[in-house]
């Protein structure tokens, strides 16, 4: 099935030849946490905390981290000047499509991960998520980051 719908969005560009879509406004999409977005897809190269993901940003204080990077995309999709625009790259094992969001030229993904809200899947983004770690950056500067959302999925998976 993953393969047919990636044949068909692959179909559907060549014959258009059209490499990506524009909606003239952010407010047709509804952010459903810091690395998902509408019609189930997924924003490629990225993984964010998972809503009620904890971390620690002070030795005393403990925050949602999930909360943290849906609200950071949310604000960099409001406040960024330009058209947003969506390419789709593909299918992950969940059946969403994959997505790589612009605003103007700024890859999203990319600025997630440089923002430290945002972890790089698999190399992705590896020198960027470096950057931020090593500037302290984001979630970085806590005193406890968030584990991996793989890690913390696969925690309470069980």
């Amino acid at each position: 099935m993953k393969l047919f719908i990636l044949c068909f969005l692959v179909a559907i560009n060549a014959f258009a030849k059209v490499d990506n879509f524009t909606l003239e406004s952010d407010r047709t999409l509804y952010i459903v946490d810091g690395d998902s977005i509408s019609m189930q897809m997924r924003i490629a190269g990225i993984d964010t905390p998972e809503i009620r993901q904890k971390c620690r940003k002070t030795k005393s204080k403990t925050i949602d981290c999930g909360r943290l990077a849906k609200d950071y995309l949310k604000k960099i999709l409001k406040n960024l000047p330009g058209k947003l625009s969506i390419e789709p790259v593909g299918v992950d094992h969940y059946q969403r499509i994959l997505v790589k969001v612009y605003r103007g030229d700024e890859d999203i993904g990319k600025l997630m991960v440089e923002a430290g809200m945002a972890y790089s899947y698999k190399d992705t983004y590896r020198q960027e998520e470096e950057t931020a770690k090593a500037e302290k950056i984001g979630f970085w500067n806590f005193y406890t980051p968030p584990i991996e959302p793989y890690k913390w999925r696969k925690l309470k998976r069980k």
